[in-house]
């Protein structure tokens, strides 16, 4: 399970599959990241609809992996 670095608290369940590729990602030199700087906690809520995630994300005019890239450009 990632934990947030701020708070500790639970943010998302990882299967084994995708903790083993996330150790060979890392062992070739990329870059990755848990979520915890794109600050998901804010966001993800069990109250949280498809509705609302489709509306929040309404408001990127290119594509949502740009939008990723520019981030991590910073």
């Amino acid at each position: 399970m990632l934990e947030s670095k701020k708070s500790g608290t639970a943010l998302i369940q990882t299967s084994s599959k995708k903790s083993e590729a996330l150790k060979e990602l890392s062992k070739v030199g990329l870059k990755l990241s848990d979520g915890s700087n794109y600050i998901l906690k804010d966001y993800a809520s069990p109250k949280t609809t498809l509705a609302d995630v489709r509306k929040r994300l309404s408001s990127i005019k290119t594509s949502l992996s740009e939008e990723i890239i520019k981030e991590r450009n910073r």
